[in-house]
């Protein structure tokens, strides 16, 4: 909780140098690609705003279209990036340039192409390495007479499925190329091995990235074969090539192109209604100020869950009176009878923070244990701890967006726990007036958990998806303001602890993808519906502990949109 006077000067901070909220999208309503056609020049810029490809790339579309044998010539300046230009069309066309073969060292891209067949091609602007932002220039017209087409990379086609032998040169060409077609989210485990040489595997994906392995683990030792298991998540060709380690390393090789079983961390985790949740959001507060939208965080996160059929039926909705202490620490107690080994518990808390004086310790080296301002009452770091430690589930993911969160990173204590946190421990959080949401925070993990950090397609969502997916959505933001209980002023930052969680584990599977029916249903427990106004307490016990489930979360009562973030947490 913070002074009105330091909010309004947020306020007006935030007016000078938060980007705008006009036309500001979330990727999945990116803007449809822009009509490129002969003739033309554009002149654009890729910044933060734009959306962004899996490896962090920026980019700008375009659509153009073309006919069978037609010729183009397509270039790509600028002065501010290492450009990148990819063209993707009909039958599985794909071709890209990082740089001009006869641009004389500068880094821009051209690319002369003839159409192999009638329709629409998609044509990205956009960079060699990912976050790079700048003007540029693209012209798009009808290649010269007797100017060399663009040809790919020589490459053998290598079918799915497919294991064949090979022959690496002592001379000559050091990479034999092979090349294959996919579709997003497809995951392929891709094996080559050699009695004569250490082999290297690459793979480049159709945006000019590429993954590399040299040496991989076979039963716990490291062979010196080579192994890249990964899903493809872009539509296209994708290139396999197999080199030495050694400059004179040469002789036969073995290479497999096969479906992935996929990683063995990920291959028991059920999908289905198994996000058993606990969320608490408090808006309306007659102790100190009211929030805008708080309380629609906890809210939209239930129905977004239920709507994507991950909401485990015993998961529980607080808001404002319902939100006290008695209420939360009774819907842990449920929360902890009910989850199961198979489940994710996730507790969302939107609300006030606030930082309470005590005496330095090893826990709190500041001297300031930081709060959760729960409905009639704060609740401490050190309160809270308890209660989250005894839900014992698959994994726990906490998120707190609040002021001062980052004083609850101590909750990340033990194996399988990831939380998240609007700001650090000394720094306050803006409001998200422009998403019409109580935090950022809040915002971005229900757009991400519902779908959109599924960055590569194979409808699971891992906790290095979803950690990305948060931070980069927020950078978009801009510097966003915040303050110390001192008044000094800084910029607000989402923090995610994974502790021992690696970036592969699965935070949920999404409906479209593997279920793993065979781990069976949740284990469910009788639900009440919640009517407020919330049970009287008595001695910290509520009258009637069922009266704060809720399988229902309370109406949506139609927030007001401001035009810039609002004040702080």
């Amino acid at each position: 909780m913070k002074r009105i006077a330091i909010a309004a000067a947020l306020l007006a901070m935030t007016s000078l140098t938060a980007p705008s909220a006009i036309g500001q999208t979330t990727p999945a309503a990116a803007p449809p690609p822009a009509a490129l056609t002969i003739g033309q020049n554009v002149s654009g810029e890729l910044s933060s705003n734009d959306s962004q490809r899996r490896s962090g790339k920026y980019e700008d579309v375009f659509e153009l279209d073309g006919r069978r044998g037609q010729r183009l010539d397509l270039r790509l300046n600028s002065a501010a990036f290492d450009a990148y230009l990819v063209v993707t069309g009909p039958d599985g066309f794909n071709l890209s340039n990082d740089d001009d073969p006869g641009g004389n060292g500068a880094l821009h891209s051209r690319l002369v192409i003839e159409l192999p067949a009638d329709g629409r091609y998609r044509v990205s602007v956009t960079t060699f390495r990912p976050g790079e932002t700048g003007a540029y220039r693209l012209s798009a017209a009808t290649a010269a007479g007797g100017v060399e087409v663009t040809r790919a990379d020589p490459a053998e086609p290598i079918r799915l499925g497919a294991s064949l032998t090979g022959q690496l040169a002592a001379r000559g060409e050091r990479n034999q190329r092979y090349r294959f077609t996919a579709r997003r989210g497809e995951r392929v485990r891709i094996e080559a091995s050699s009695e004569a040489f250490d082999t290297i595997l690459t793979l480049s994906r159709p945006d000019g990235t590429q993954d590399q392995n040299d040496d991989t683990m076979v039963d716990g030792r490291t062979s010196l074969n080579s192994r890249i298991d990964t899903v493809l998540a872009e539509d296209g060709d994708y290139v396999i090539a197999v080199s030495a380690y050694a400059p004179d390393g040469a002789g036969a090789y073995r290479l497999s192109l096969a479906q992935s079983p996929g990683s063995p961390r990920q291959a028991d985790v059920p999908g289905g209604a198994r996000v058993i949740a606990l969320l608490v959001g408090v808006s309306d507060y007659e102790r100190t100020s009211d929030l805008p939208n708080t309380d629609d965080d906890a809210t939209e996160l239930y129905a977004g869950l239920r709507q994507a059929g991950m909401l485990h039926p015993a998961s529980i909705t607080l808001t404002n009176n319902q939100a006290t202490v008695a209420n939360v620490t009774s819907a842990f107690r449920r929360i902890a009878a009910a989850a199961g080994p198979n489940d994710l518990f996730l507790f969302l808390f939107s609300g006030h923070g606030d930082q309470v004086d005590v005496p330095v310790s090893a826990a709190e080296l500041d001297g300031r244990a930081e709060t959760i301002e729960l409905y009639d009452a704060p609740m401490t770091d050190a309160q809270f701890a308890p209660l989250f430690a005894s839900v014992r589930s698959r994994m726990s993911l906490l998120a707190i967006d609040s002021c001062y969160a980052g004083g609850f990173r101590s909750m990340v204590n033990r194996p399988n726990v990831v939380g998240m946190f609007s700001s650090e421990e000394d720094l306050t959080s803006l409001v998200a007036s422009r998403f019409e949401a109580g935090g950022f925070l809040s915002y971005f993990l229900r757009t991400g958990i519902s779908g959109e950090a599924d960055d590569d397609g194979d409808r699971i969502i891992t906790a290095g998806e979803l950690s990305t997916y948060v931070r980069r959505r927020f950078r978009r933001e801009g510097d966003v303001p915040a303050t110390t209980r001192e008044d000094e002023r800084n910029y607000q930052n989402i923090l995610v602890e994974r502790g021992g969680v690696h970036i592969d584990d699965v935070i949920v599977r999404l409906a479209g993808g593997q279920q793993l029916a065979q781990a069976g249903p949740p284990v469910i427990r009788p639900a009440v519906a919640a009517t407020p106004p919330p049970p009287a307490v008595e001695d910290g016990k509520p009258e009637d502990e069922a009266a704060i489930i809720s399988e229902e979360p309370p109406a949506d009562d139609g927030g007001k949109v401001a035009e810039e973030d609002g004040p702080v947490r």
